[in-house]
Formats: C-alpha cells, structure tokens, sequence
C-alpha cells in the first residue's frame, strides 16, 4: 500500500482549475484531458457524488474501473475505486482539499492506494508517477482550453 500525503501548488486559479475537474464527469471530454481513458459511461449520480465506469488503456494493458466521486465545488475532490480489472485494488483512494495561493491553487492531498502484483518500491513510483502524470494532463487542457 502507499500512502499519499503531499502539499503542493497548481499553477492555476481554484476557478480555472474546479473548470476541468468537473470535466472529469463529462463522459464525452474525459479522454480529450486523460487520453488514457478510452470510454467512461456515468453510472448514477446523486447530490455531488457519481459512479463511473471507465476503460482505461496504459502501460500496454486495458483495463475497467468503477470509481466513485465526490466533490464540494472549490473545496474539496474525492475519487475512490470501487471495482477494478487491472492493478489498482478497489478501496484505493484520493482526496484533496483547495485553497487559494495568489494566483494559484494549493492543495492538501491525502489517500491510499494498493497496486495488485508490485512490490511497495514499484507501487510508490507507479501511483508516483501516475498522479504526476494526471496533473500534468491536467495543466495541459487547462492551457489548451482555457474553460
């Protein structure tokens, strides 16, 4: 399992970030932001939460996930695996919580996550590098788009 207990700084606006993570629930946009998600097909939703179905397509393997989302609008994010074909055990999870920091946006992170198959050293460069990677695509639509 890792552990995930970070701070860190966006380099965007809170309003222009919460613009592209509510895409995150946007079946049709989702892949445009993280082309690692092939389809994503929206389950339920109630009040602020939604369960989503997503196949995913990296490091050479496809896969499906069942996430659940959570989110308080400029404050506070939340997704959980519920169900999974591929490495990342159902219970994993991530959570941030938003501030404002000038002209960018800091967030508190905190989760945990388990990797079926990985020793603890490559679970920590996986979810490591695959989080990075994440906010990466993030900033990049954010440019890109400019929502």
């Amino acid at each position: 399992m890792v552990i995930i207990s970070e701070e860190s700084v966006f380099p965007a606006a809170r309003e222009k970030l919460w613009g592209v993570l509510e895409l995150h629930t946007d079946n049709e946009v989702i892949g445009r932001i993280h082309p690692t998600v092939l389809s994503q097909k929206q389950v339920s939703k109630e009040g602020n939460r939604w369960v989503l179905e997503r196949v995913m397509h990296t490091y050479g393997r496809t896969f499906n996930l069942t996430m659940r989302y959570e989110m308080a609008p400029m404050d506070f994010f939340r997704w959980e695996i519920i169900a999974s074909t591929g490495p990342v055990t159902p219970g994993s999870y991530i959570e941030s919580r938003f501030s404002d920091a000038g002209d960018a946006t800091k967030l508190i992170t905190r989760g945990e996550m388990t990797l079926k198959g990985l020793p603890g050293f490559m679970q920590r460069w996986f979810v490591g590098r695959t989080l990075g990677q994440a906010d990466k695509e993030d900033l990049r639509y954010l440019v890109k788009s400019k929502p």
